[in-house]
């Protein structure tokens, strides 16, 4: 069967370097796609469609000098030289920042996967009755944005020029925070989430206030603070503000290699998300042994986790009880951007689910039939058939990507062209 999708490009980002000059080797690359994405029609076009034309062209005037920073001052100086080296003007892609989190369409999840036979792994416990196995990070990411499929880009960070790689980033050109990646011990990935605290006036007014606070570059949004997760120190590691200048020696190996984020620091960070304050979002996480849901709200975040199998999309589990809540959802969302798609791929949502769950089952079954092994386990060709499926993967999908957080690589990734 040929390979669907196409390739992704890929670069390596050093962050010894200052931070305006980290993306200076990579726009050149992307130059005539960038132009062909024409950011600036793009903000235009959604801020008429937010707010309409007469209050939407006012915006767009003070939009300059709304817009100046995000809140992390690394990540604005990057921003600074991705917009002197692109053309693209900062404000632009501090709303690209800003607001992507907040519109992103997805299917996620963790899933057991045995080793194959012949696998170094495998040799090395031929003695247990049943082969080892890990757990696989595996996603979509879909919205009807069409035109940013253009500049889909991988990238490896390292600590220093031919450093060793201490984390990869799937992301957009010119969005610096995390939407998808991976390091060794953890990968992670942001879903949408439709809802949010809205039982009193205090929660939406606490919400929306957030919201506020990271358009205007005063609070980290959701994909920074997964940004500092995939690069810095394990949560553990992580010292007290007159600390900070040791912190980067202690987090790293001699040869500039981050230390694995062991269980101890998963469970530390899904305490802090628990409390912070933030946009709604699904946040998945997977270790080696473990995958985890966070149902991540203005400063609450119930987690769920599975050692097996469990998956994320764009609907809450009580939406599974009472799916009136989440049409009344998509009713909501159907009412803002057009250009966004969100109203289909949310409403679609737990189609997706029912669907993935069912070819999960009869994975497991048929692995199990011919390998004589109870492992509630499936093989690496069952995931990429899951991100291939043709109602997992669908029109409005950019990208797919399986990451294994046991070596913190990424196995394989496509991106697609509209309408494939």
């Amino acid at each position: 069967m040929a390979e669907e999708g196409l390739e992704i490009p890929k670069f390596v980002v050093d962050l010894s370097l200052p931070p305006r000059q980290r993306y200076d080797h990579i726009v050149p690359h992307f130059q005539p796609k960038i132009d062909s994405c024409n950011l600036h029609e793009l903000f235009d076009e959604l801020l008429v469609e937010l707010v309409g034309e007469k209050l939407g062209n006012w915006l767009k005037n003070i939009s300059p000098a709304l817009l100046r920073r995000v809140r992390g001052p690394e990540e604005t100086e990057e921003l600074v030289g991705i917009s002197k080296a692109s053309g693209i003007s900062k404000h632009i892609l501090v709303a690209f920042n800003v607001l992507l989190d907040l519109l992103l369409g997805c299917t996620s999840g963790g899933v057991r996967v045995a080793e194959e036979k012949s696998s170094r792994r495998t040799r090395a416990s031929s003695k247990s009755p049943s082969r080892p196995s890990r757990m696989i990070h595996f996603r979509t990411l879909d919205w009807g944005m069409d035109r940013l499929r253009n500049i889909v880009v991988e990238l490896d960070f390292v600590r220093h020029r031919d450093g060793p790689v201490i984390a990869t980033s799937l992301t957009y050109l010119g969005y610096v925070g995390v939407l998808t990646g991976v390091r060794k011990g953890l990968s992670m990935s942001l879903n949408f989430r439709p809802h949010h605290a809205s039982s009193t006036w205090w929660d939406q007014a606490a919400f929306r206030y957030n919201q506020a606070m990271v358009v205007l570059g005063f609070r980290h949004s959701i994909s920074s603070l997964l940004r500092q997760t995939l690069l810095g120190p394990p949560v553990q590691q992580q010292q007290k503000p007159a600390e900070k200048k040791e912190k980067l020696s202690k987090s790293t190996s001699p040869t500039g290699e981050l230390d694995e984020f062991g269980e101890a620091d998963v469970q530390s960070l899904l305490s802090k998300l628990k409390t912070s304050p933030s946009t709604s979002a699904y946040l998945i996480f997977c270790t080696p042994q473990k995958v985890y849901v966070v149902d991540k709200d203005n400063r609450r975040g119930p987690v769920r986790d599975s050692d097996t199998f469990l998956t994320a999309y764009n609907h809450d589990v009580a939406d599974e009880k009472d799916p009136s809540q989440l049409k009344d959802a998509v009713a909501e969302i159907a009412q803002g951007p057009t250009i966004m798609g969100m109203d289909d791929i949310v409403a679609c949502s737990l189609d997706r689910k029912c669907h993935l769950d069912e070819l999960w089952r009869k994975s497991v079954d048929a692995f199990e039939k011919k390998n004589g092994e109870s492992a509630r386990a499936i093989s690496m060709d069952d995931v990429r058939g899951f991100v291939r499926d043709p109602e997992i993967r669908n029109e409005e999908t950019h990208y797919a990507i399986i990451m294994d957080p046991t070596d913190g690589k990424v196995l394989w990734r496509r991106v697609f062209e509209e309408g494939t």
